[in-house]
């Protein structure tokens, strides 16, 4: 149902109201409607993308450097599972753990109460078994004579993987859902606030605004915030809960809690590394699993060398020469950097912000064009392949990847550690629907930058002791400046903790003060680790879910 078509001061009931039709939010309802419990779910946008909706995801700019926030989201039915690459992994065992080189980064849960939900989460995400080992998958084995150099010690992990959905889309499942009845979905939903009960702290309704002055109510004995990180938090934070201004202290901020310790991934490309014949034969591109899922090898380095160096976690894997440098003679590098200069320069699409606005500084135009004309049938050949399961609706290769060419780069994805300095506020300025806009003050940390550094040098080392690649990484230090806006990972904002002084939700994922309002994001990692957040928060709506009766 259209929101909008709802009589003003109109108000329905349930049992459950999940609050956004994402990943999370299209799991916990699944999983609601499967024990049949009655459930309304509220997605803030329609079918497909929409100036009204996009401009209630515009931010205000605060200190620091962060992507625009309406562009590292998608409010719209299916959340940002509409443009997700399908990229999965698990956290790792250390993100769990007591770092006192990383302070704040402690969960109250242990790896092992997440994992048990994982492969209800692979189901859900159709990434097929919950197998992470290279090894099990049907990877190529290590050559004798790399398994030799690497042998008596465990400083480079290569066994781990990532796995890709097909990517799966949440907008045709919350259709179905709809359609047979399971679920009552309402779109162009935009909750403005939780009202709740001055007495018990209890969440008693949901604030809908389909238009700027018109409102309906949704009644509920529980509430699940499942918009997205970063949506969530603005929620909370206009919940001042008695149907004041949105300026409020917010639900669950009774010690200014809720917005805090924002963390992403810091993403980046470094180096020029050559594979050997031994590195070839590892199978650092992508491959495909018994199963037909697409998988890839990442590099990391062993807990106990993070532990000696004081480093945080980081995964790296073999990427493709810098297609910004005409140098290379490459048409197809030089077809992917034109089509990113152009979708950056016209600010179109999901992929020009983050790691990929590099590609608006692109130079050399002319030389590139020059480059895709030598070698129109290069490019033709990649084109067919990437289209022919596109068409037919089988598994496809997950990105552009040519690792055939003499030169590569490493690229990263790092843990950022949790400060309470990095995070967001409602800014007075108000959207199209007359709500507060959120405010972002965000920054990558001096030591963060360090730590990525050490740790891609050490990978470098190690790749090179081990005959696997050739390694230049004299450019590692552009790590210490580069941008790294990258908004699209939302963590740590209502953070998982013991205490109300020290987060928002409890370790059921309640949030403190209103036991009767859930949690389903990313925005409860109490530490980032350095994989997509996809299956973890999707294992995450598993177990909440399970924990409503």
């Amino acid at each position: 149902m259209d929101a909008r078509r709802a009589l003003p001061g109109s108000s329905f009931d349930a049992e459950v109201c999940v609050i956004g039709s994402g990943p999370a939010g299209a799991t916990v309802a699944a999983e609601l409607a499967d024990r049949g419990l009655r459930v309304i779910v509220l997605e803030g946008g329609g079918a497909g993308r929409d100036r009204t909706a996009e401009d209630t995801y515009r931010g205000v700019a605060g200190e620091g450097a962060h992507d625009p926030l309406e562009t590292v989201r998608q409010k719209r039915l299916g959340g940002t599972s509409a443009v997700w690459g399908g990229r999965c992994a698990p956290l790792d065992d250390v993100d769990f753990t007591e770092r006192e080189w990383l302070p704040d980064t402690r969960w109250p849960i242990p790896h092992d109460e997440l994992r048990r939900y994982y492969g209800r989460a692979q189901r859900h995400l159709d990434a097929g078994d919950c197998e992470y080992s290279a090894a099990a998958s049907g990877f190529p084995e290590v050559p004798s004579d790399v398994a030799a150099d690497a042998a008596g010690t465990e400083v480079l992990r290569w066994d781990d993987l990532w796995r890709w959905s097909p990517p799966t889309a949440f907008a045709p499942r919350m259709r179905a859902l709809a359609g047979t009845g399971r679920i009552r979905l309402f779109t162009h939903a935009t909750v403005a606030r939780l009202d709740r009960d001055p007495v018990s702290g209890a969440a008693t309704e949901a604030v809908v605004v389909p238009r700027r002055g018109q409102e309906v109510r949704v009644r509920a004995r529980e509430f699940v915030l499942a918009a997205g990180g970063l949506e969530s938090t603005r929620i909370l934070l206009a919940s001042d809960g008695y149907g004041g201004s949105g300026l409020g202290a917010g639900i669950g901020n009774a010690y200014d809690q809720v917005g805090r310790h924002y963390m992403t991934h810091p993403v980046g490309e470094v180096g020029r590394l050559g594979l050997t014949a031994a590195g070839r034969a590892l199978g650092l591109g992508y491959a495909v699993t018994p199963e037909g899922v697409y998988a890839r090898r990442m590099l990391s380095l062993a807990p106990s060398v993070q532990a000696e160096q004081g480093l945080g976690n980081l995964k790296a894997a073999v990427w493709f020469a810098d297609p910004k440098d005409p140098s290379h003679h490459d048409a197809l590098l030089s077809t992917f950097a034109l089509t990113y200069w152009g979708m950056g320069r016209a600010r179109a699409g999901f992929k020009s912000a983050g790691t990929h606005a590099q590609y608006t500084s692109t130079t050399g135009i002319s030389r590139h064009v020059r480059n895709v004309a030598g070698d129109p049938a290069r490019v033709v050949r990649f084109a067919r392949g990437w289209a022919r399961p596109r068409l037919t609706g089988a598994r496809h290769l997950p990105s552009f990847m040519p690792l055939d060419s003499s030169r590569c780069r490493l690229r990263f994805d790092a843990e950022q550690t949790p400060s309470a300095a990095n995070r967001v506020t409602l800014d007075r300025e108000r959207d199209a629907l007359g709500q507060c806009r959120l405010r972002v003050d965000y920054a990558v940390s001096p030591g963060d930058r360090q730590s990525i550094a050490t740790s891609l040098t050490l990978i470098g080392k190690e790749l090179e002791r081990t005959g696997l690649a050739t390694v230049d990484l004299s450019d590692v230090e552009r790590v210490g400046d580069a941008p790294m806006t990258d908004g699209t990972h939302q963590m740590g904002l209502l953070r998982m903790s013991d205490s109300p002084r020290e987060g928002v939700v409890d370790a059921q994922c309640r949030v403190h003060g209103s036991p009767n309002v859930h949690v389903a994001s990313s925005a409860v990692f109490p530490s980032s680790g350095a994989v997509g957040p996809t299956l973890a928060l999707v294992a995450m709506a598993c177990r909440t879910a399970d924990g409503i009766s």
